[in-house]
């Protein structure tokens, strides 16, 4: 489609969650179109009428939009050529097939599921490929007008040509596929509802998509697509098949025991963030052609070209993913934070750690929380961790066993005692001058490194590691500071 703007479309079905696999599809689709300036837009495959669901077309949506993959076309926003549902969009489906007909490019089959079964295995049997016979390409009128009589319900085929077709894939360069590979294929069930090959070649082409970019277990679907659109009139798009993404053995990506979650929504709860598991996603299989191992959505939309995506699989590494996550953490504003923390839960839903986090905040919000959020954000490798490393925090330390190791150490005791007197003399409560009161604590006592600084951070926070202590000495004020060193003291 020359000359025209650039239109790329995520497709998925509703009949469960948003793989991981697809929302790297959909972050290349997204990223394609924005340095384009063209259109993204948001499909929704739901001619599965048995499996697919409302609930599972919302959880699709959320979980993009968690992911900020924002569409310019799609059921909720509409646009120029919608429905964007295929389950509204049947009128066009009988049209279009209706068409075929009348070219001879499909034609009625009234073959029953068991006919069909039996010659199948009869093909196998005799070592042939087990594409459909044709019989009922031939089929004359009148024959047609007795099986309709008869009440047998009938598909329409389409009937595929004798040729090879050839694929020129921006990832994959040109891709052949002979003659004899595709049996006549079935466009429309008995039920009046379109297979999938169909509807997606008539839709591409009524949304005017200029590139479909999707993964490699499609390629095999492509040479019907390609038929079709000659069949129709239409110039097809360009394509790009994307390796998929592995388990550990290199097997498709799946859900199972020992494996990593395989639905965005599983890290979501898991406490992720929506910009780590972009910049993972975005590496299983595109190569930066440089040694940077993270790159934001701004250094993706400089450097993503479909040249630089591989052809082989990547296995999703659960352990680089929480490492990526950490850092995300590590290096945020604590206003980003609180919009993560803020984002992680859909509506209704109850998550663990989430809800330890509000009965420890007391359902603080806004920037209340920013201060927490800072002191903390060092120690997080996923916001699952708030509850443990806020607890100390927001509530009475519980000691460790290293931290009850520390505050067992000779001369514990006395730091924790002349620290406390010297923090009550303190005449402003600030970071500087609770660093300085602790430095002249252990100048006067003549101790210094572990031996001074474990013993205070065991007191005020039962741990023997986090913030920096003059800022957590700050962050618990005076008083607390205070009455947690002398019960140390006192023990």
């Amino acid at each position: 489609m020359s000359n025209t703007a650039t239109r790329v479309r995520f497709a998925p079905s509703p009949t469960g969650w948003l793989h991981v696999g697809g929302a790297r599809t959909a972050y290349f689709n997204w990223l394609f179109a924005r340095q384009r300036g063209g259109a993204f837009v948001l499909r929704i495959e739901d001619t599965d009428v048995e499996r697919s669901s409302a609930a599972s077309e919302s959880g699709v949506l959320a979980d993009l939009a968690w992911l900020g993959l924002d569409w310019d076309e799609g059921p909720d926003r509409g646009g120029p050529h919608g429905p964007y549902r295929q389950s509204e969009r049947l009128a066009l489906y009988k049209e279009r097939a209706a068409f075929l007909i009348s070219t001879g490019a499909a034609y009625p089959c009234f073959c029953t599921d068991a006919e069909l079964e039996e010659r199948r295995r009869a093909a196998l049997a005799a070592g042939r490929p087990p594409h459909y016979d044709g019989r009922c390409r031939t089929m004359t009128e009148p024959e047609r007008a007795r099986f309709r009589a008869e009440g047998r319900l009938e598909s329409i085929r389409f009937a595929v040509p004798d040729r090879d077709w050839i694929l020129h894939d921006l990832i994959r360069g040109e891709v052949r596929f002979p003659a004899g590979m595709v049996g006549d294929f079935v466009l429309v069930r008995s039920n009046g509802h379109p297979t999938y090959n169909f509807a997606a070649a008539v839709d591409d082409a009524a949304m005017r998509i200029t590139d479909v970019i999707r993964a490699e277990e499609h390629l095999a679907n492509t040479p019907r697509q390609m038929m079709l659109y000659e069949a129709l009139g239409e110039q097809p798009p360009a394509f790009a098949h994307v390796p998929l993404i592995l388990n550990r053995d290199r097997t498709k990506m799946s859900k199972r025991s020992g494996e990593a979650a395989v639905a965005v929504s599983d890290w979501r709860r898991a406490g992720y963030v929506a910009e780590a598991q972009l910049s993972y996603l975005a590496l299983l299989g595109f190569h930066t052609g440089d040694e940077r191992e993270i790159l934001s959505r701004a250094e993706l939309l400089e450097a993503f070209t479909l040249e630089r995506v591989g052809k082989s699989g990547a296995v999703f590494d659960a352990a680089k993913l929480r490492w990526m996550n950490a850092h995300y953490l590590h290096h945020a504003h604590a206003r980003d934070l609180r919009r993560w923390i803020e984002a992680a839960r859909a509506p209704g839903e109850s998550i663990p750690w989430l809800d330890a986090f509000d009965a420890l905040t007391g359902g603080t919000r806004g920037e209340a929380l920013e201060p927490v959020l800072e002191l903390v954000r060092g120690n997080l490798s996923t916001l699952e961790d708030l509850p443990q490393e806020l607890g100390y925090l927001l509530d009475r330390p519980r000691l460790e066993p290293d931290a009850t190791e520390a505050l067992n150490a000779p001369r514990a005791r006395e730091v924790c005692r002349e620290t406390a007197a010297a923090l009550d003399a303190l005449a402003e409560w600030t970071a500087n001058g609770i660093k300085s009161a602790i430095q002249q604590v252990g100048a006067r006592l003549g101790v210094k490194g572990r031996d001074l600084f474990q013993p205070i951070r065991a007191a005020l926070t039962g741990r023997t590691h986090g913030p920096e202590l003059p800022a957590l000495a700050e962050f618990l004020g005076k008083d607390r500071a205070r009455l947690y060193l002398m019960e140390a003291a006192n023990r």
